[in-house]
């Protein structure tokens, strides 16, 4: 990327962020906001939270659906940015894991009070209308849909069914927004899929073959050039340190 280049995107990457800031809640005052968990305000440091959330550009009164939201690092931070008149499904993998922590959750998420629990079921379609959703987010989750077994270099069936899905709910013009640990360019999905990883060109053919259109890349947000990005993260010391790509989708209108 040439100095102008990298410019020329660090400006729209600003206009975007402050677009965010005039059309919704402030993105520091969601940061900020002292309903956080202590825990996952400890993450920001890792996440860029100010980036990401300028690179989305929601606006007050959105719909956002946290696709496996586990500990509600990014729900929260949605709830802040959306406002009282908007809404954050945090969805859960139902069964036996999450019903031993839903009550905690609920008290976590209780003084936001536009977070709501989503358990849905694996396999089974969102309990969302169809076009109710502004933006759905997938954060370090895609690399266990990219390959399964038996699926070989195919886009395993079930993982597009799911896509398919957050089109369904997704409004036209609605962003699918996906954060996942970058592996090299042309490894395959098998070995990827063994580092924890996906190479951002594999994703990006998967989700534009059921529907969507690419909208960008958040540029060098999460750029580590200590990364060979041939490695399982969390056994090589790069734990919230891994280059990471940021995508974003649109649904037609």
């Amino acid at each position: 990327m040439t100095a102008l280049t990298r410019l020329a995107v660090s400006i729209l990457i600003l206009a975007t962020t402050y677009a965010g800031i005039a059309n919704g809640a402030s993105i520091s005052e969601a940061i900020e906001n002292a309903n956080r968990n202590e825990a996952n305000t400890e993450r920001d440091g890792a996440r860029k939270p100010d980036q990401v959330l300028g690179f989305i550009a929601l606006e007050a009164g959105d719909v956002v659906l946290d696709y496996g939201s586990g500990g509600g690092y990014w729900a929260e931070l949605f709830a802040g940015n959306v406002g009282s008149d908007g809404k954050v499904y945090a969805h859960q993998n139902a069964g036996e894991r999450f019903d031993s922590r839903k009550d905690e959750l609920a008290a976590q998420f209780a003084p936001f009070g536009n977070i709501e629990l989503l358990p849905v079921a694996s396999g089974e379609p969102m309990p969302l209308a169809d076009n109710s959703v502004d933006t759905v987010m997938l954060s370090y989750i895609y690399h266990h849909l990219h390959q399964a077994e038996g699926s070989g270099e195919e886009f395993p069936a079930k993982s597009a069914a799911l896509i398919s899905e957050f089109a369904r709910v997704l409004k036209p013009g609605g962003t699918f927004i996906v954060i996942e640990h970058a592996a090299v360019d042309g490894s395959s999905r098998k070995e990827s899929a063994g580092w924890h990883r996906t190479p951002p060109e594999t994703a990006k053919a998967d989700i534009t073959g059921v529907g969507f259109e690419f909208a960008g890349e958040a540029p060098e947000i999460f750029n580590n050039p200590e990364d060979n990005l041939m490695n399982i993260w969390f056994e090589t010391g790069l734990s919230g340190k891994t280059t990471t790509f940021v995508h974003k989708y649109r649904m037609p209108n």
